[in-house]
């Protein structure tokens, strides 16, 4: 068997193993807190944001992307109660095709309203908000042929994301270390002097070379992570070393909503199907 068709087979079997059902929950419910807590937390910067800086649908283009803006001008708290709403229904029921899609668009739909304040964090959401459309657990009652499609659809959409979250760290790394201010330290160095970016609560002493181990440090877990991520024997020392990185971030960066939603993004990886079976092994073999 040549390597092409090796591969193919795999890919193949990738689309039509067991779905990752209490994976995906898992997954998308996250996301979902998170925006949730997200809004609420912002809610007053957004009155001001939207006060101050409003967002104006200039073309027929914008007008179908961005539809629910229409409903924030009329009153923005209407607008974000109605992403609550969605999001508490997404919370209560299983993952589906339509809600998904709604809370996808109003997100997108917030996150250019609230331009000014938005993140590295709002795109890495909307991102995985938008895969997760395709990842809906399939409803009960389709035909077979139809449920099929909808099983491979949504394998596909869960490779990708995986993908997704693995070139967000490639690309990232790669271009740090194509950066001479980032192998040189001088990066990690503007980065410290930024007293309204960096916590003024860590002291980080003035050193050269500390400055270059810190960007080296950040170069190789940024492109070793998305490599070893695959790999069984090493995922959970790579799932790891991610989270103490974002946490590093949280705390020395005073940046909390990107690396939470980054460490959420984890939950692809996280066999959920094998620990639950598990668990149910030995509480049988307990009793």
């Amino acid at each position: 068997m040549n390597l092409f068709s090796r591969y193919r087979n795999l890919f193949m079997s990738i689309l039509h193993e067991e779905r990752k059902r209490l994976t995906i929950s898992i997954f998308c419910k996250s996301l979902y807190v998170f925006l949730f807590l997200k809004i609420l937390f912002l809610w007053p910067v957004l009155h001001d944001v939207h006060q101050y800086s409003p967002y104006e649908l200039r073309s027929s283009l914008h007008y179908f992307l961005y539809a629910p803006i229409k409903l924030a001008q009329f009153d923005l708290n209407i607008f974000l109660v109605s992403i609550l709403i969605l999001l508490l229904l997404a919370l209560i029921q299983r993952v589906n095709y339509f809600i998904s899609a709604l809370i996808f668009w109003f997100s997108f739909s917030l996150s250019r309203l609230a331009f000014p304040i938005a993140n590295g964090s709002d795109y890495v959401l909307n991102l995985f908000l938008f895969l997760s459309i395709f990842l809906a657990v399939v409803p009960a009652g389709k035909s077979d042929s139809l449920r099929n499609v909808q099983h491979v659809i949504s394998n596909f959409a869960f490779l990708i994301s995986k993908i997704q979250l693995s070139l967000i760290y490639v690309l990232s790394g790669f271009d740090k270390i194509t950066s001479h201010a980032w192998r040189s330290g001088d990066a990690v160095y503007s980065i410290i002097n930024l007293e309204y970016f960096i916590n003024p609560n860590l002291p980080i002493p003035d050193n050269q070379t500390l400055y270059r181990v810190l960007a080296w440090s950040i170069i190789l877990i940024e492109l070793t992570f998305p490599l070893l991520i695959w790999f069984t024997r090493f995922r959970t020392y790579a799932l790891v070393a991610g989270i103490f990185f974002h946490v590093g971030i949280i705390f020395v960066l005073s940046l909390p909503d990107f690396g939470i939603v980054m460490i959420l993004t984890y939950c692809l990886f996280i066999p959920f199907e094998k620990m639950r079976n598990q668990s149910k092994t030995i509480i049988s073999g307990d009793n």
